[in-house]
């Protein structure tokens, strides 16, 4: 017989999810959706779902998109969970993987594809009270997530049940481990992202968080919609959303706590979060293929505590993550350092060690001092494919109001050694980040190619 695990593990008053306004549409009210009342919602568009062997979630609202993803596990149909909701995403997605149905609240669907709308389903009383919780099989094969593509083109990565509640437990005890009360929690990064899966969808469902259907861009609507949430609550986002929302408050707020992840986070952002939230704030530290692994509190220490119940096993420079709640073991592409038992450092890519006449150096360690400079806003180096003898860094930034690119260059003279000091650095707006905070090896290489074209001409 196959072994199963509820759909929820909660007590059917529990506050499962926070309405930051009404879905009239359906007939929820703003504020808390219990988990009874959710297990009633997820039954009702259990039977409303036409039968398809995939659904491609695009739902923009997290809590519609949490009671799509379990409508589709109780189906037993395998959720698709793309990396952005591009037409041409969906429907290559529609080619990969047969069978396909949309999923989605109202957002922009391919017409080539069979849609459903979670909206065309209002919520009936009949079944309310009702909390008879269903089971999913552990081998089920629950979601399929795909990597960002930030370093070249998107790869699936699969998500059986047993993963899903079982890496939910672990994270839980590591990323939440002083709070007995329910923990409000508001997210800015998309649900379908793995770092969104798994701490705005998945905690709520095994855990005592309380999850907010909101997605929040801009600082002051971040600030807005926490303001909404019931105490305690906490701030779950990526580094690039922290530093524009710390450089836009104008007064502290307090929070419980602070998660961050997705890309390297500097000290002193760190440091200015906290002093912000007047809470800890926990840097996580994972990959879509394995999901998260250890953590830390960067403002205070630079060494990573591994979560236990992901194994460790290093060959030469090589890592390597397993654990019982995985499909297989998992190559990792930073190179680690243990320092002392679950307890390590990272000292950069497999891809980041670069020479430039003759010195070796790391791309993340000069990313990192660009990251520390007070008048950016957003910025990276890399460093291009090059036909010619002497290859150059570039850096591309947007700079604050009042910063000019001279101070830059100068700070960067001073903190890096002169072969490592990118030349030519490029001032834009914005840079081509995608919702999950993220830039795409492709969308870099088309804005560099870009102002390189401009510069010449």
């Amino acid at each position: 017989m196959p072994t199963t695990f509820p759909l929820i593990s909660r007590e059917a008053s529990d506050a499962l999810a926070f309405l930051t306004q009404p879905i009239d549409q359906i007939g929820l009210p703003q504020g808390v959706v219990t988990a009874d009342v959710f297990i009633t919602h997820v039954k009702q568009i259990t039977e409303a779902l036409p039968e398809h062997s995939h659904t491609i979630n695009l739902c923009e609202n997290r809590y519609l998109f949490l009671v799509g993803l379990c409508a589709a596990a109780v189906n037993r149909t395998t959720t698709l969970l793309p990396p952005n909701k591009n037409i041409a995403t969906q429907e290559q997605l529609h080619s990969d993987y047969s069978n396909c149905l949309i999923i989605h609240d109202g957002g922009e669907v391919s017409e080539k594809i069979p849609g459903f709308n979670v909206l065309s389903v209002e919520i009936n009383g009949k079944n309310k009270g009702d909390f008879d919780v269903p089971e999913v099989e552990d081998d089920f094969l629950a979601c399929i997530s795909f990597t960002s593509g930030s370093t070249g083109k998107s790869k699936p990565n699969l998500k059986y049940w047993r993963t899903l509640h079982r890496s939910s437990l672990i994270n839980y005890t590591f990323m939440i481990p002083n709070c007995d009360q329910t923990l409000y929690q508001l997210a800015t990064m998309p649900a379908q992202h793995m770092w969104g899966l798994e701490t705005s969808a998945l905690l709520p469902l095994f855990s005592n968080v309380c999850m907010s259907d909101a997605k929040p861009l801009f600082p002051q609507d971040i600030i807005d919609t926490f303001a909404q949430l019931p105490s305690p609550k906490q701030l779950v986002s990526t580094p690039v959303h922290l530093r524009a929302l710390c450089a836009d408050m104008t007064q502290p707020v307090s929070a419980h706590s602070v998660l961050c992840a997705t890309s390297p986070l500097t000290v002193e952002l760190a440091q200015d979060i906290e002093r912000q939230f007047n809470a800890p704030l926990r840097e996580v530290y994972g990959c879509s293929e394995v999901g998260s692994m250890a953590v830390r509190r960067s403002a205070q220490e630079q060494a990573w505590r591994k979560f236990d119940g992901i194994d460790f096993i290093q060959d030469g420079e090589t890592t390597i993550a397993s654990a019982e709640h995985l499909p297989g073991p998992t190559v990792l592409q930073d190179f680690i350092e243990f320092k002392g038992e679950n307890r390590f450092v990272l000292a950069g890519r497999a891809t980041d060690l670069i020479k430039i006449a003759g010195k070796r150096g790391s791309l993340f360690d000069i990313n990192q001092t660009l990251l520390t400079f007070k008048g950016l806003q957003d910025g990276i180096v890399i460093q291009p494919e090059s036909s010619g003898l002497v290859t150059r860094l570039v850096a591309i930034v947007s700079l604050k109001p009042d910063t000019e690119k001279a101070d830059l260059v100068r700070y960067l003279q001073a903190k890096l050694d002169s072969a490592f000091v990118p030349r030519p650095i490029y001032v834009v707006d914005t840079l081509p980040r995608e919702p999950n905070g993220k830039l795409l090896k492709k969308n870099i290489e088309a804005l560099h190619a870009s102002l390189k074209k401009k510069r010449s001409q």
